[in-house]
């Protein structure tokens, strides 16, 4: 074998280690892509089932006895929204997940961490704003994000890795039929 035909070889042999070093990091990628998905789409079920069990539950205290119309006046007032001493740790009205905060595993084994936030709101033009006051209507904020020291949840900002954090909200109005 000539020198024309080594450094042929030779050169060969750099392009081959290129393209299979190329082909590992596209299957790297797609494979923390791939991850990616599965947990955002994991904690997204997390928010969707919670929000479910907060809309299955009372608008209020008050309204656990259901035989008649409540007025606003008998409300749990805005600054005290939350656990009742009465619920013994147990939310059994909707503005009971006030400043609650759980861990739920997913089904791949991920610890997550849930945070609840409710306030009163009111509808001014064709948005909700936050209240003061007590309301025929109540806003729920659902976050939701990894429980890893190494976030698995993840967002790439400035080149750092930060976490990322899963939110959801909706509104549930107070309604009473004869």
């Amino acid at each position: 074998m000539n020198t024309g035909q080594t450094l042929l070889t030779l050169a060969a042999l750099i392009l081959l280690s290129g393209t299979v070093l190329n082909f590992n990091r596209s299957l790297n990628n797609s494979d923390l892509a791939l991850a990616q998905s599965r947990y955002r789409l994991e904690a997204l079920s997390l928010l969707s089932s919670h929000m479910e069990q907060a809309s299955q539950n009372y608008f209020d205290e008050a309204t656990l006895d259901s035989t008649s119309a409540k007025t606003l006046g008998e409300f749990t007032a805005p600054g005290i929204l939350g656990l009742e001493i009465n619920d013994l740790g147990v939310p059994d009205d909707f503005d009971d997940f006030n400043g609650m905060a759980i861990s739920d595993t997913g089904r791949s084994g991920v610890p997550y961490r849930i945070y609840f936030e409710v306030d009163y709101v009111r509808l001014q033009g064709d948005s909700f704003v936050v209240s003061g006051n007590r309301e025929y209507h109540k806003r729920m904020r659902i976050s939701v994000m990894d429980d890893y020291p190494r976030p698995i949840l993840f967002k790439y900002q400035g080149g750092a890795v930060v976490r990322d954090t899963m939110r959801m909200e909706f509104v549930y109005s107070y309604w009473f039929y004869n």
